[in-house]
């Protein structure tokens, strides 16, 4: 499909996500608006050819000129590390607010707007079946309760122009920060085993998602809509450790970290940084996330706009591993 004259907004270009989407919109043929703070770092923008928009999505004024003269946006611009609570709120609340109503005002004939949400949103697993997007959400951490917040503040303008919340879950893959962690341990010769190892996740990668996008903007759907966008399978912890260690090649001791010496840690390091004023790298709520269970159904994305994953963790990690020796990440 050409897509030489439609143009789309990407908020939050300048991330990991963020970049990868305006890469693909690119390759797509659309003329591509980045998003970004003025501070930004556009180091992951390097060499791509987009259009700048400046703007923050907690100054409202700031984003009448980002919003305008797009076809599409998807609102990808969130934080998911806070020194206080409250931000959380300010960016992925009323940020979005702010967005939404920019564009209702300034761009009301917007073909489509995409709010990436998150399957903390939702909240995980309950009574052992994946979970549906008709579940009433049930986050655990005030990141998760603010990404909701703000898929209802997307979701408040379903009725002025086409609107769809798209929930992914742990996003990785070449350039990933988040997931990096358990790959240089395994790469060092540790397989960390946190808390109950046959607890379910659901992962999509990075290209996967961004297909998803594609698939989300360049297809007909109702506009109100929420869905799921994960790899159909569900692993084990155990098994996604086992299958980075495989994709590493690498055998290595087994550590298992019970469930409260996490918590333990968490409480250590979100104590230092709040006396130090530091955004803490491990809070309470952030074990609490990671010690649960998060397994999704994905058929309403296949229903809505064709999307079905084309990524097993088993490839993707071995992608993932190739990418972060070939930039040296890991040593």
């Amino acid at each position: 499909m050409n897509q030489s004259d439609s143009s789309i907004l990407i908020t939050g270009a300048n991330g990991f996500v963020g970049a990868q989407l305006c890469r693909k919109f690119l390759d797509s043929g659309f003329q591509v608006m980045a998003g970004v703070r003025k501070t930004a770092d556009l180091a992951m923008l390097e060499g791509l050819k987009v259009d700048y928009r400046f703007g923050d999505v907690t100054s409202a004024e700031s984003l009448i000129e980002m919003v305008k003269d797009v076809d599409y946006v998807i609102h990808n611009a969130g934080v998911v590390k806070a020194k206080k609570k409250q931000m959380f709120y300010d960016v992925n609340e009323k940020g979005t607010a702010n967005l939404f109503e920019a564009i209702s005002r300034h761009n009301p004939n917007v073909k489509k707007v995409i709010y990436v949400s998150s399957l903390a949103a939702a909240g995980p697993t309950k009574d052992g079946r994946p979970v549906t997007e008709s579940d009433k959400p049930n986050p655990i951490s005030s990141y998760g309760s603010s990404k909701l917040a703000g898929e209802a503040a997307a979701l408040s303008y379903q009725d002025k122009f086409n609107v769809l919340s798209i929930r992914p879950p742990a996003i990785y893959g070449p350039g990933d920060k988040e997931v990096f962690p358990f790959f240089e341990a395994v790469y060092k010769g540790i397989r960390p085993f946190i808390g109950d190892s046959s607890r379910k996740l659901q992962l999509v990668e990075v290209g996967d998602l961004c297909q998803a996008f594609y698939l989300a903007v360049t297809k007909s759907t109702p506009s109100g809509e929420i869905c799921f966008v994960a790899e159909s399978k569900a692993y084990s912890m155990k098994q996604l450790i086992e299958l980075m260690a495989e994709a590493c090649g690498k055998d290595g001791f087994r550590l298992y970290i019970p469930a409260f010496v996490l918590y333990t840690m968490a409480f250590v390091v979100q104590t230092i940084s709040t006396v130090v004023g530091a955004t803490p790298m491990l809070s309470l709520e952030k074990a609490k996330e990671i010690l649960s269970s998060w397994e999704v159904t994905t058929s309403k994305a296949k229903e809505l706009f064709g999307f079905s994953s084309s990524v097993s963790f088993e490839d993707g990690a071995c992608a993932t591993y190739d990418w972060y020796i070939k930039h040296g990440w890991l040593k």
